[in-house]
């Protein structure tokens, strides 16, 4: 069977109550955005597309190896903006701060391992942010972007780091479906195998 999944840091809900209030404020701009429901906020450090059972052993055991020897960290929400830039604007999202630099560092041991395991490299560079929204169409950008702009000295919100998860992601009509299917602890080389629905994103 194949698994469309994805490896993602989770959000707190205080943080993602934070993020759709901010969505809220974007939203009276009136522009023609697919919003990220809160059940679908997350730090995405790499999305496989369909990867078969036996993928899904292997990116487990990267992802224990991945973490062996990083700690817990803070990450903090910083600034907005639009991928790929805001002439030819696709994507809305909010930044992420890592005075650390620990999340590129475990980034990259991720990249290490699944690499070891047969999974080839990722071809983008990692640009740590969370999706607020997808753009359909160019109707009322310059409000948006005047918002964003508005916005983007936005005060941070800090979160703590603690586990590494692998998701499966279900398309059905009413949106994405997520399932935690492993979860990995920073500093601890231990697991959580936590098979349940996630939510809708």
């Amino acid at each position: 069977m194949q698994l469309r999944c994805f490896i993602a840091i989770s959000l707190p809900e205080e943080l993602k109550a934070v993020i759709s209030g901010i969505q809220e404020r974007l939203k009276t701009a009136g522009a023609d955005v697919s919003w990220t429901r809160p059940e679908g906020m997350h730090l995405t450090l790499r999305f496989f597309g369909e990867t078969d059972e036996t993928g899904v052993r292997k990116i487990e055991k990267a992802l224990d190896a991945a973490v062996d020897g990083i700690s817990s960290f803070t990450l903090a929400v910083s600034g907005i903006g639009m991928f790929p830039d805001m002439k030819r604007p696709r994507v809305v999202w909010i930044g992420l701060k890592d005075n650390s630099s620990t999340l590129l560092r475990l980034n990259k041991r991720v990249e290490e391992e699944l690499k070891k395991v047969g999974f080839p490299a990722e071809v983008r560079r990692f640009t740590p942010h969370i999706t607020l929204g997808r753009i359909r169409s160019d109707r009322s950008m310059g409000n948006l972007s005047g918002l964003i702009d508005d916005m983007k000295d936005i005060n941070p919100e800090r979160f703590e780091v603690m586990n590494l998860h692998l998701i499966k992601s279900d398309l059905k009509p009413s949106g994405a479906v997520y399932t935690n299917l492993y979860s990995t602890v920073l500093n601890s080389g231990g697991y959580v195998n936590n098979r349940k629905e996630t939510g809708h994103g």
